[in-house]
């Protein structure tokens, strides 16, 4: 997905990933003891600061403002779950902004990522990771990405996300939740498959 032609390159869609929906879906009930139930699930998947994207406490309180109105306005239950690269300042302050009835996970905890992935009814992931966003592709759920302003170009991750977009597969988050359906992305599978009648052939 990087944009690397050869003949012996092999073009993905989205960026390869080591996760299962088998797996996302064993991992539902993780985290179901630690939200109110009855509500629909919103979950934030949060990236980190990289050199095209700054996370500023500002750009960061719109996301959770945003946020903040759906919670409210649809009576959702919130799942924020950190990356390696979210800074702990960012989820200190996600815990002040939305308190304690909502759920954010403090720790890189990988069950408590694929439960909420498995629990969400509507999925946002911030506009740095194409990883991120490949992975909640796997669910066939909607997903919305919550952008950050740029330092410098980032065509690469624009290109991507416009494909994504094309696909029906991401919206970017605004002011409005909706549900649509698409072909769950798998590439690591499709990929794989190709690889091995290669490899056979």
């Amino acid at each position: 997905h990087d944009s690397i032609d050869g003949p012996n390159v092999l073009i993905s869609k989205g960026a390869i990933h080591y996760l299962t929906l088998d797996e996302i879906n064993n991992a539902k009930n993780y985290l179901v003891n630690k939200i109110e139930k009855g509500k629909d699930v919103i979950t934030l998947i949060l990236g980190g600061p990289t050199k095209y994207y700054n996370y500023s406490k500002e750009h960061i309180s719109e996301i959770f403002s945003k946020i903040n109105k759906q919670i409210l306005e649809k009576s959702l239950q919130l799942i924020v779950i950190p990356s390696n690269r979210t800074p702990e300042k960012i989820i200190q302050f996600a815990k002040e902004y939305f308190g304690k009835n909502q759920l954010i996970v403090d720790t890189v905890d990988k069950q408590a990522y694929l439960s909420g992935l498995a629990l969400a009814k509507y999925i946002i992931v911030t506009c740095d990771s194409s990883s991120m966003i490949s992975e909640a592709a796997l669910t066939g759920k909607p997903i919305y990405v919550a952008m950050i302003p740029t330092n410098r170009s980032d065509k690469r991750f624009k290109k991507f996300r416009n494909l994504l977009e094309d696909m029906n597969i991401i919206r970017k988050f605004e002011d409005e939740l909706d549900t649509w359906n698409y072909e769950k992305l798998d590439e690591t599978n499709r990929v794989a498959n190709i690889i091995k009648q290669k490899i056979n052939s």
